[in-house]
């Protein structure tokens, strides 16, 4: 049986071939061996047109993302999943359970899903979009708008001047300015600098009408009426009958002209959409103010009329004088 000759000095050819290879890849980075080691997703950019395409991709990313949060909101509300569950409206639940987004942001977002789509969305921007909204006054259509890079958009110069641009042309900045232009135009519009005076405005005021005032009038009348008949057939009592008949149509007059002055504010609010209220709150005028004029003739009856004491004691002092 031979032995084996081993040379524990000898080392296996693989190993020698090894040796070099390590010694390569522990090489430093030079300008030469840089652009032999491949890019990994985690290195930063190389060039700008790599940066620009990179933002660009997350800034679209961005704005699918916040058409998708409008879109579920706007599903929520049509749909009334919030009021079954016990909410008093949609709002209220995106307040509720979605405490760390801004209710107003989000519905803002649900306005651009509302009415664009998420192509639009990602093409224009969300901001975008939201102020051609507040500038074209989109809020008031039940339909989508479609592609909006036609509609023309009024935008502020700084001389004064204005220029009307599409608003594919149209930068973030424009839209503010225009935005901000519109706002100051509403607000100088809806102000009243002096107003005008017209004929009625000159015209003496009358008092309004109230029912207590004819009512006087007309039992002023029938009273004066009655002593004037007392008076009859002398010159004063002419006077005092013509005085009282005066009075009862000053009081006729006067009373006809509060039950137009009712029917009057009945009808505007109608218009208003306030009838039933007018009517029911004219109701209860009518109604106070005829309990107060019955309290005033029981009060009157009761002068008038002489209590059972007062008999008694009339009757009792006659016995004693007779």
């Amino acid at each position: 049986m031979e032995a084996k000759d081993v040379n524990p000095t000898m080392q296996p050819k693989e190993s020698e071939e090894d040796t070099p290879r390590s010694s390569e890849e522990s090489a430093p980075l030079t300008k030469d061996t840089a652009s032999d080691v491949p890019a990994t997703s985690n290195e930063g950019p190389k060039t700008l047109e790599e940066a620009l395409d990179k933002i660009r991709a997350l800034y679209k990313q961005e704005q699918a993302a916040k058409w998708g949060q409008g879109k579920q909101v706007n599903e929520v509300d049509e749909a009334h999943l919030a009021l079954k569950k016990g909410y008093k409206e949609t709002r209220e639940w995106a307040q509720k359970e979605l405490p760390d987004m801004d209710d107003k942001t989000l519905y803002a977002h649900a306005s651009v899903a509302k009415y664009f789509n998420e192509e639009h969305s990602t093409r224009w921007g969300v901001s975008k979009l939201q102020k051609l909204i507040t500038l074209h006054d989109l809020k008031h259509r039940s339909e989508p708008v479609g592609d909006p890079g036609d509609l023309e958009v009024e935008v502020p110069r700084p001389g004064g001047s204005v220029v009307a641009k599409k608003f594919r042309d149209c930068s973030w900045r424009e839209l503010q300015s225009a935005t901000r232009r519109r706002k100051q135009v509403r607000k100088s519009a809806g102000r009243v600098i002096r107003k005008a005076k017209n004929v009625a405005d000159y015209a003496p005021k009358l008092p309004s009408p109230v029912l207590w005032r004819p009512l006087a009038m007309i039992g002023l009348a029938v009273l004066v009426g009655f002593i004037g008949d007392l008076l009859l057939p002398s010159y004063v009592g002419s006077l005092v009958a013509l005085l009282a008949l005066l009075l009862l149509i000053a009081g006729v007059g006067d009373l006809i002209r509060y039950f137009v002055s009712i029917r009057d504010r009945i009808v505007e609010a109608f218009k208003k959409g306030e009838g039933l209220k007018a009517i029911k709150e004219e109701g209860m005028k009518l109604l106070q103010n005829g309990r107060k004029l019955l309290e005033v003739l029981k009060l009157v009856d009761r002068k008038a009329t002489p209590t059972a004491s007062q008999a008694e004691t009339s009757s009792t002092s006659e016995k004693k004088a007779a």
